[in-house]
């Protein structure tokens, strides 16, 4: 059967409607922090979303503060698993505009924020940028709009050092941007997607950056644009194709076990991140097949959308996998389209041969009626 689309309604009282608000799975768990209505009221409650055997539902968690920890109410913040802690950085308070650059670390098991007080210059406050967890013990943050609109630059906090650098970086870069997306599709790769630019133009360019070159590779053109959408990356076996079927192989992906025992990324005096030593993983599988990035809803400049497409890794290549909401779906099947939004995968179970099933989650996000707090799944067949 090939990937369709189901709307959940999960057990549980649900968070208020939002949109902008950051979100990260834990296994079959799926974290949710802050956001805003749009009123605006900002939002710095956190929530959990469980998922496994199919089973949702909600639970509102009443998180413990470290000795002089505040978190403020914020919007368009992200949300990282770097080892086992999950770091929040960044976002905006929407009524008075004041944006942060603070880290905050917070402990799942426990359930703990704490200021993480980094040594080195710290990034400039901004807010609607993206993150990836680098190499497995650092953070890399790229764009997203500060007090004087969009920005370019690309920093990255080493959790074993506890300092933020700003590398110096080579290639092409993108235009400065905000709501964009960013996902890893290996331990190194980061895979920059839309987003907005300092003119207010929707962006349609999909970049790559190598951080063990500490380059821009490639910047492609598409003729999607889109801002405020999500993007996942498809785990192994799970590339689509446009008539919503997936693609197996037995090397989708990346051999991840190549960077497990790669140093942390050493920052030089100069300022220069250096490479990550030990990691050889490239974008691609053994076999030649490049990881799969599948972006979902957002604004074209145009409209709200609720299209579903995929990004090949290595080529830049996208195709139309699912169109939005059409006359021939039925009632209640399809989410309606959206924007700032969050969308992230987790583990559904076991399919045929053994294979782990896996499934897109969204939640909430704005349309121009409404803010929405509903939850849809897009299985992956």
């Amino acid at each position: 059967m090939g990937s369709q689309w189901r709307l959940v309604k999960p057990e549980g009282l649900a968070p208020a409607p939002r949109g902008a608000h950051a979100s990260v799975a834990l296994g079959t768990k799926v974290l949710v922090f802050g956001g805003a209505d749009r009123a605006p009221v900002p939002f710095n409650d956190l929530w959990i979303l469980e998922t496994a055997d199919r089973k949702y539902e909600w639970t509102r968690i009443s998180p413990m503060m470290a000795p002089g920890c505040k978190l403020l109410p914020r919007s368009g913040a992200t949300l990282t698993v770097v080892g086992d802690r999950v770091y929040l950085f960044g976002g905006t308070e929407p009524v008075s505009g004041m944006c942060f650059n603070e880290l905050k670390v917070l402990d799942p098991d426990t359930w703990t924020w704490s200021d993480v007080e980094p040594q080195g210059t710290l990034p400039p406050p901004r807010h609607s940028h993206c993150s990836g967890c680098l190499s497995e013990t650092c953070l890399i943050v790229y764009g997203g709009a500060g007090y004087q609109g969009p920005m370019q630059d690309l920093w990255i906090y080493n959790t074993l050092q506890n300092a933020w650098s700003r590398p110096t970086v080579s290639g092409d870069q993108p235009q400065a941007r905000e709501m964009h997306t960013g996902c890893m599709v290996d331990p190194t790769t980061l895979l920059v997607y839309g987003g907005r630019g300092s003119n207010f133009k929707v962006c349609c360019d999909a970049a790559l950056f190598d951080a063990r070159q500490m380059k821009w590779t490639a910047i492609e053109p598409t003729p999607f644009s889109r801002c405020a959408h999500s993007s996942v990356v498809l785990p192994p076996a799970h590339a689509i194709s446009s008539h919503g079927e997936a693609e197996s192989g037995d090397a989708a992906g990346v051999d991840h076990k190549a960077c497990r025992n790669g140093a942390p990324l050493p920052v030089e005096g100069n300022g220069t991140a250096a490479t990550v030593q030990g990691t050889t993983a490239p974008a691609t599988g053994a076999a030649g097949s490049s990881s799969r990035v599948l972006i979902y809803g957002g604004y074209s400049g145009e409209a709200v959308e609720g299209d579903i497409l995929q990004i090949d890794s290595c080529t830049l290549e996208i195709e139309l996998v699912r169109r939005g909401p059409r006359e021939s779906d039925k009632g209640g099947t399809v989410p309606s389209v959206r924007f700032a939004h969050s969308a992230v995968v987790v583990p559904t179970g076991g399919g045929g041969g053994g294979d782990m099933l896996h499934t897109m989650v969204v939640f909430g996000g704005v349309n121009p009626k409404e803010d929405l707090n509903d939850v849809a799944v897009w299985v992956l067949g």
